[in-house]
């Protein structure tokens, strides 16, 4: 794990008045996540506090939440355990390194991260008939914060390349955030 990754993040998630600015899952599920199946499955990368993670769990959802944060982590389990949720696994991992669990998912999550050499491990954790809610700053991102690392920002458009084939439910490139959410095609 990258030890300078990580301390940067847990010292982001120590600050209290951070954590506050990060209320509330994020709106574009709730356009997407039809009615739950007993047992269904979802993936979140990235998770943060687990605020996605814990609103799926209350819809449902089985979830998986990885995260390099154990600073963010902790505060995410003891939210859940605020809410007397269950039903998310809050997993310590950096995404640079940690690979994905091999279980077909129902839904991957991904918000604000960038790691293109996921995206065909994200394709394949994605069950056929599945979906990818993806969402994270691009490139007009510099316009606000000229120093973020072009690496972590895609170019608009670029998300729906990732998924060829899929069935595209909303793609959009609005301001200096490009989401994509989309429904992996069933097998034949």
């Amino acid at each position: 794990m990258a030890k300078s990754d990580r301390e940067r993040w847990d010292r982001r998630y120590a600050d209290p008045i951070a954590r506050l600015k990060k209320r509330g899952h994020n709106p574009l599920l709730e356009r997407h996540v039809l009615p739950v199946r007993p047992g269904s499955r979802a993936l979140e990368l990235a998770c943060g506090l687990g605020r996605n993670a814990l609103w799926l769990a209350e819809q449902g959802y089985r979830v998986d939440a990885i995260d390099i944060s154990l600073e963010a982590l902790r505060h995410a389990r003891a939210e859940m355990l605020r809410r007397d949720v269950s039903g998310v696994s809050f997993i310590l991992g950096d995404l640079d390194h940690f690979p994905l669990p091999d279980v077909p998912y129902d839904l991957v999550v991904v918000f604000r991260f960038l790691d293109r050499a996921l995206f065909p491990a994200i394709r394949d954790r994605a069950r056929p008939g599945g979906l990818v809610v993806y969402q994270t700053f691009n490139l007009r991102r510099l316009e606000q914060q000229p120093t973020f690392s072009k690496e972590h920002l895609l170019r608009p458009g670029e998300l729906a390349e990732h998924f060829p084939g899929w069935t595209v439910l909303e793609a959009s490139d609005d301001g200096d955030v490009s989401t994509f959410v989309g429904r992996k095609p069933a097998r034949a």
